[in-house]
């Protein structure tokens, strides 16, 4: 139960940094996070936020600027700087994760079982990740065939053997914000995104078909800088603690998924563009092209065989208890 605590002397006053536009669903829930946060503290935390990228626009400086005092809490991608979190790239491992929902929980749980490194100067608030992503392309992709020869988006090593082996071309040097505009110009047949980061960024307006096939969840969070939040007041910092975690999660993917399902049917309903869903034949083909893939990820990381195991455990208790 979340319980405002006394009034305190002085608020102590926070910067919530985010790239999201201000009027969009995942601002508007952070906004609703932040005034609960607020409301529950009674005068002791006043937390503004700033969408839009106004303290820093760049998805991969996110961190950056938590780290520098810049912000002292900010919506930021694990995903951009695997050498920091490298444990917290399990979750793009294809062919697990099927929701936000599912997603976000085992990420935080992850986190619970300390098996997530490079959290020491940051705090995470919330461990989440979006829909698994979707292969969107200016070509028309029904099949997992139909990749054969295309050029897609890869941010990371794990993401240009997935390619790989489905037979596209992996292409480093873009990521979600900036893959619209080379799609665009022909430097990319694809990306690897969800409906709703497409529809912010663009590749829906310049994409064809979407091909719905999970290969892989991308890590997201809300970090905060550590030396802000250990010099928070006692009452403050519980509060702060009794809104983190599974509570900020669950948040964060009922709106994501709602949001994803409404932008799935726009994109379907638009005359010229089509999704498919991967018949069992293709999803059979996934699994067995990627399989190795995930072996060698397990065999490239000193944890990788605990962290696949504890991901799976986590997604199957999520499936069978919900966010208890």
């Amino acid at each position: 139960m979340l319980v405002p605590v006394s009034a305190l002397a002085e608020a102590v006053q926070l910067k919530f940094a985010t790239i999201e536009p201000p009027t969009t669903p995942v601002s508007q829930m952070f906004q609703q996070w932040i005034d609960e946060v607020n409301t529950a503290s009674n005068g002791a935390l006043e937390i503004e936020l700033f969408p839009g990228g106004a303290l820093g626009r760049d998805p991969r400086a996110q961190l950056e600027l938590v780290q520098n005092g810049v912000t002292d809490i900010a919506f930021g991608f694990p995903f951009l700087t695997p050498n920091k979190f490298p444990n917290d790239l399990v979750t793009t491992l294809p062919l697990v994760i099927r929701n936000a929902s599912e997603g976000t929980y085992a990420h935080w749980k992850l986190y619970e079982r300390e098996m997530l490194s490079g959290w020491d100067d940051v705090v995470p608030l919330l461990l989440c990740t979006p829909a698994p992503t979707n292969v969107m392309s200016v070509e028309d992709v029904p099949t997992i065939a139909s990749l054969e020869g295309l050029r897609g988006s890869a941010t990371n090593p794990l993401a240009q053997d997935i390619l790989k082996a489905l037979g596209a071309v992996p292409v480093s040097g873009f990521n979600f914000a900036t893959a619209a505009e080379a799609m665009s110009r022909g430097q990319l047949d694809f990306d690897l995104v969800g409906f709703t980061p497409a529809s912010i960024f663009k590749q829906s307006e310049v994409a064809i078909s979407a091909l719905e096939i999970p290969l892989g969840a991308s890590p997201c969070a809300v970090f905060m800088n550590r030396e802000a939040y250990d010099g928070l007041p006692e009452e403050a910092r519980a509060v702060l603690d009794a809104h983190r975690g599974l509570h900020f999660g669950q948040m964060w993917a009922e709106t994501v998924e709602r949001v994803e399902a409404a932008k799935r049917e726009e994109f379907a309903a638009t005359e010229g563009k089509s999704v498919y869903t991967p018949s069992e034949a293709d999803l059979a083909k996934a699994e067995e092209v990627t399989g190795p893939l995930v072996q060698a990820w397990i065999e490239a990381n000193a944890d990788g065989s605990a962290l696949v195991e504890a991901l799976k455990a986590e997604v199957q208790t999520f499936r069978e208890t919900g966010w208890k």
